[in-house]
C-alpha cells in the first residue's frame, strides 16, 4: 500500500517543553503514515483544496472549511453531491428529500452558493445537470459568507465542486458498478504522458448509467465524456483545457405529497408508500443536457509574483414535464372519494454562460512576516430562460391504488429570458509571523446588473443595479503542541428582491455578516484534525410587508442562526474515525424558527482498516446520520427527527478494489420535511457493488 509521508523536527516532538524546543536545532526527521491510499489517494485531505483561495493547511485556516475527497465518496458510496455533504459537518443535506432536479443542502441554516471549478454555476432553477460524483476530484465547503473572496453569494457558504483534470494523476481505472433500483453504471478514468518529456498530458473521464429510483416510473440515465489535455512548455507555466458533455435522463422524484398519508393518517386512515409516483408515466421527465468548456491557466514570473487564470463557457437546457399533487381541498388535498387532483406543467429551460476570474500573486516578506498577496479580478454574464405552459389531468388519481389516464398540454409559450452580468474586483492577503501567527484579510468590489432580455442586455432591459463592498478578516495562532484558536469576520451580499418600495426607491442587496470563533488541534505529523467552533450568523436587509403601504415591502426583516460545530477525525491504530455535530438556535424575520433547518444534525462514520497480517486490504466501514426536528417556518408544523445507519466493506490490492456499500441499511421511512401543505419522502435503502480496475 502507498503511504503518506510528512516532515517534522524534533522540535515539535518537544511540544511539551516549548522553551526548551525554541532553544535546540536539529536535522528533519520524516514520520510514516501507515494509513495507505486508496484508488484515488487518501480518505482525508488536510489542505483547505483552494477554497479559501490559499493554498494552506486546514488546520492553519481561521475559517470553517470542509473538503470530501473523491476516495471518500467511492468509500462511502456517494451517488450524487447530497450524499457526498451527507457527513460533513455544519451542511444538511437532501432538505427536499427525492429530487432529480438538483442537489438540496443547507449550510448553518441559510442556502449556499454554487461553484464548480471555481467558477459560479448555478443560473435560475431546473435547468442543467447534476454534478456526477464520479467526475469530480473533490467537493469543497467553505461554511459562512464569502463575498470578500466570491462577490454575489448567498449568506450560507460556498460548495464547489471539482473536475478532474490532466494537471492531476490519473488512476488508470474502469469501474463498474450495480445497485438497487435496476442501477448499472460504467466509468473510466485513464491518462498519461503525449510527450517523452511529459509536458503534454492526456486525461479522459466518462461514464454512462442506466437506473432507476426509488419511485415507481423513474429513471436515472446518465452519459458523461469529460476529456481535458494539460501543457506545461516550462515548469512555471501550465494551461489545461477541460471539455464536458453531460446528459442525464431522469424523471423529477419530487411529489409534493399531502402530509396526510404521509406524516399523518390519510383520510381513509392508511398512510403513502414511499415509492409513490402521483405523476404521469411516459410525460413526466427531466432530461438535462451540458455542454462547456473550461481553460485553467497558471504561470509564475519568478519567486514573489505569479498569475492564476480560469475561464468557462457553459450550455445547458433542460425538458423538464412534470404532474404533481396539486395544492387544492385544503387541509387534506383529497378529493371526497378519495382521489386526488395534479397539476400538469411542462417548461423548456436552458442557460448559457461565461465566467472569467484572474489573480495575481505576490510571496514576500514584510517586516518579520511572510506574506501571501492575491488581487485579482472576475467576469460573469448569463442569461436563462424558461419557457412555461399549464396543462390539465384526464382524470383524478387515486394514490393508493393509481391508475394512470393522461394529461392534456400544449407547447411552452415563449417569454423573454433573463440576464445577470456580475464584475467584482478583490485584495485577499494572508499574513504569517514565525509559523504561529496567522492573518487573513480582504475586501472586494462588487457589481452586479440583471434584466429581461430578448437577445440583447440593453440598459432599457435593466431591472436592478447593485453594488457593494464586503470583507473579511480572520486570526489564527497555533502553538506547539498543535493547538490553534482563532476569531473570524465575513460579510456577503446578494442581489435578490427586485422592485421598489413605498417611496419608488429600489430594494438594496440582502446583507450577512458572521462572527465565529473556534479552535482546532492537529498534533504535528498526524492525521488527526480536531475543531470547535461557535459562530453568530445574521441575514439582513429582508423584505417584509410595510405596515404603513400594505401593498408594498419594506426592508426590515432579519434572519438569524447561531451554533456550535464540534468536529473530529482520528486514527486509533487501524480504526479511523470522522465524526461531527452542529447544534442551531434559528430565528426568521417572523421570529419563527427557519423553515427546513433542523434543530441539532451530526454524523459519525467509523472505518477498520487492518495493516499488514493476512487482513491487509479489508475494510469494514459504518455510518450513523442524525437529522434533529425541523419546523415550517411558522413554528407550526414539526418533522420528526430520524436517525439512519449505513455500512460498507471493501477489499483491494495494488490492482483490484471492490465494496459492497449499503445506505440507510434498516431501510427507514421517513419523510425528509412537511410543511403545513406538503410533504417530502427521504430515501430508503440502497445497494451498491463497485469493482474498481486498474490497468
Amino acid at each position: 500500500m502507498p503511504s503518506m509521508r510528512s516532515s517534522l523536527s524534533v522540535c515539535a516532538l518537544l511540544a511539551a517543553a516549548p522553551a526548551l524546543a525554541q532553544d535546540i536545532e536539529l536535522d528533519a526527521i520524516t514520520v510514516e503514515d501507515q494509513a495507505g491510499g486508496g484508488v484515488y489517494g487518501d480518505t482525508q485531505t488536510l489542505d483547505t483544496g483552494g477554497i479559501t483561495r490559499f493554498d494552506a493547511p486546514i488546520a492553519e485556516t481561521p475559517r470553517s472549511v470542509n473538503v470530501v475527497t473523491a476516495q471518500q465518496m467511492l468509500e462511502r458510496g456517494a451517488t450524487d453531491v447530497e450524499d457526498a455533504l451527507s457527513y460533513a459537518t455544519g451542511v444538511n443535506a437532501g432538505t427536499w428529500g427525492h429530487d432529480a432536479r438538483s442537489d438540496w443542502y443547507n449550510i448553518r441554516g441559510f442556502n449556499p452558493t454554487t461553484f464548480h471549478d471555481g467558477l459560479l454555476s448555478r443560473y435560475g432553477y431546473y435547468n442543467d445537470v447534476k454534478p456526477e460524483p464520479f467526475l469530480l476530484e473533490s467537493v469543497e465547503v467553505l461554511r459562512g459568507p464569502a463575498s470578500g473572496l466570491y462577490g454575489n453569494g448567498e449568506v450560507g457558504g460556498v460548495v464547489n465542486t471539482s473536475s478532474k483534470t490532466a494537471a492531476q494523476e490519473s488512476p488508470n481505472i474502469v469501474q463498474l458498478s450495480f445497485g438497487s433500483n435496476a442501477r448499472r453504471q460504467v466509468g473510466v478514468d485513464f491518462g498519461g504522458d503525449l510527450t517523452e518529456d511529459g509536458r503534454l498530458a492526456y486525461r479522459f473521464v466518462g461514464l454512462y448509467r442506466d437506473g432507476e429510483t426509488d419511485v415507481n416510473y423513474s429513471e436515472d440515465d446518465a452519459l458523461a465524456i469529460m476529456p481535458s489535455i494539460t501543457w506545461r512548455p516550462t515548469t512555471d507555466t501550465e494551461l489545461t483545457l477541460l471539455a464536458r458533455y453531460q446528459r442525464n435522463d431522469a424523471t423529477p422524484d419530487i411529489q409534493f405529497s399531502s402530509i396526510y398519508g404521509a406524516l399523518y393518517d390519510a383520510p381513509n386512515g392508511e398512510r403513502l408508500d414511499q415509492d409513490l409516483f402521483v405523476g404521469e408515466p411516459d410525460f413526466d421527465r427531466f432530461d438535462a443536457e451540458h455542454t462547456s468548456i473550461t481553460a485553467f491557466f497558471s504561470h509564475r514570473f519568478n519567486e514573489t509574483f505569479s498569475l492564476d487564470a480560469k475561464a468557462r463557457w457553459t450550455d445547458a437546457e433542460a425538458d423538464y414535464r412534470h404532474a404533481w399533487w396539486a395544492y387544492d381541498n385544503y387541509p387534506t388535498r383529497y378529493n371526497d372519494d378519495g382521489t386526488i387532483d395534479r397539476t400538469v406543467y411542462a417548461a423548456d429551460n436552458d442557460f448559457e454562460a461565461y465566467n472569467l476570474d484572474v489573480t495575481g500573486t505576490a510571496e514576500y516578506r514584510l517586516a518579520g512576516w511572510d506574506m501571501t498577496t492575491l488581487m485579482g479580478a472576475s467576469y460573469t454574464r448569463a442569461t436563462y430562460d424558461s419557457d412555461t405552459v399549464y396543462g390539465t389531468q384526464n382524470a383524478p388519481l387515486d394514490p393508493f391504488d393509481p391508475v394512470y389516464s393522461g394529461v392534456t398540454i400544449g407547447d411552452p409559450v415563449d417569454s423573454p429570458a433573463s440576464t445577470v452580468e456580475e464584475a467584482g474586483a478583490y485584495l485577499q492577503t494572508r499574513a504569517t509571523w514565525n509559523d504561529r501567527l496567522h492573518l487573513d484579510a480582504g475586501v472586494r468590489y462588487g457589481w452586479i446588473e440583471t434584466g429581461e432580455t430578448t437577445g440583447t442586455f440593453t440598459d432599457g432591459s435593466v431591472a436592478a443595479t447593485d453594488e457593494a463592498v464586503t470583507a473579511n478578516i480572520a486570526l489564527l495562532y497555533r502553538f506547539d503542541n498543535g493547538l490553534a484558536p482563532y476569531a473570524s469576520y465575513a460579510e456577503s451580499f446578494r442581489q435578490e428582491i427586485v422592485g421598489v418600495d413605498a417611496n419608488g426607491d429600489a430594494f438594496e442587496p440582502t446583507e450577512g455578516e458572521q462572527y465565529e470563533v473556534g479552535l482546532k488541534f492537529q498534533p504535528t505529523g498526524t492525521d488527526t484534525l480536531l475543531s470547535a467552533a461557535f459562530f453568530d450568523l445574521t441575514k439582513s436587509n429582508l423584505a417584509m410587508q410595510d405596515p404603513d403601504n400594505p401593498s408594498f415591502q419594506v426592508q426590515t426583516g432579519e434572519a438569524t442562526s447561531r451554533g456550535i460545530e464540534i468536529e473530529a477525525k482520528h486514527r486509533f491504530g487501524d480504526i479511523f474515525v470522522d465524526a461531527g455535530y452542529t447544534w442551531l438556535e434559528t430565528e426568521n424575520a417572523s421570529g419563527d424558527r427557519i423553515s427546513q433547518v433542523p434543530s441539532d444534525f451530526g454524523s459519525l462514520w467509523v472505518d477498520w482498516r487492518p495493516q499488514g497480517g493476512a487482513l491487509e486490504g479489508l475494510s469494514l466501514g459504518g455510518g450513523v446520520r442524525h437529522t434533529g426536528e425541523k419546523w415550517d417556518g411558522t413554528d407550526s408544523q414539526r418533522t420528526p427527527p430520524v436517525t439512519l445507519y449505513d455500512a460498507a466493506v471493501g477489499w483491494s490490492n495494488d490492482r483490484y478494489d471492490v465494496r459492497l456499500n449499503v445506505r440507510n441499511l434498516t431501510d427507514e421511512e421517513y419523510v425528509s420535511f412537511c410543511g403545513t401543505d406538503a410533504c417530502y419522502f427521504g430515501s430508503g435503502r440502497s445497494v451498491s457493488l463497485t469493482g474498481t480496475m486498474k490497468f
